[in-house]
């Protein structure tokens, strides 16, 4: 439990932080010329997002009412290779990692000064992570009914992984696709 979600959100954190230093750095080195880089991976992330909409609705429906396979692997783990586990589970889910890297080009293409763009991505990062932070939270300060509201949220989960799966690439893909054209204009 906790060392998987110490992995997952470690990850998420240094990854955040790291490609906003990194823009940072290129965007202090660049010329007062508008770049077309941007804009390019923009449209890129957009359309790749768009192809996981795509891809996600014509998958069938699951019909077997089986717990996804994450659930199955983490019940059975040792601490060290559950935080190993989370850490390359957040690079190898490329549908998550492409979401998480649209929410921090927000802050990494705007204005502001580098320890406010840090501070955004790492609430970025809070956000992002809560439902993996949320059942440890929820397990340590309920700990008699923590089984029964977990298990809620699973069911719920599950019911609606679908629909999820669909919808949040999309509206994500279409922002992005419709900012990085907008930047080529």
């Amino acid at each position: 439990g906790s060392a998987y979600v110490l992995g997952y959100v470690g990850s998420y954190t240094v990854i955040g932080v790291a490609v906003v230093l990194v823009g940072y750095r290129v965007a202090e080195n660049r010329s007062g010329e508008p770049g077309k880089m941007v804009p390019i991976l923009l449209v890129i992330l957009g359309l790749l997002l768009l192809w996981v909409t795509q891809r996600n609705w014509r998958k069938p429906p699951s019909e077997n009412n089986e717990s996804p396979r994450l659930f199955k692997i983490i019940d059975g783990i040792t601490p060290f290779k559950a935080l190993a586990f989370g850490a390359v589970v957040t690079v190898i889910n490329f549908k998550n990692l492409a979401i998480f890297l649209s929410a921090v080009s927000i802050p990494l293409l705007s204005d502001l000064p580098l320890i406010l763009k840090i501070v955004i991505v790492l609430l970025d990062v809070l956000v992002f992570c809560a439902f993996v932070i949320a059942p440890v939270i929820i397990y340590v300060a309920f700990p008699k009914k923590a089984s029964e509201w977990l298990s809620w949220i699973k069911q719920t989960l599950e019911r609606n992984s679908r629909p999820i799966g669909i919808w949040v690439p999309l509206i994500f893909g279409l922002i992005f696709l419709i900012r990085g054209i907008s930047g080529l204009l």
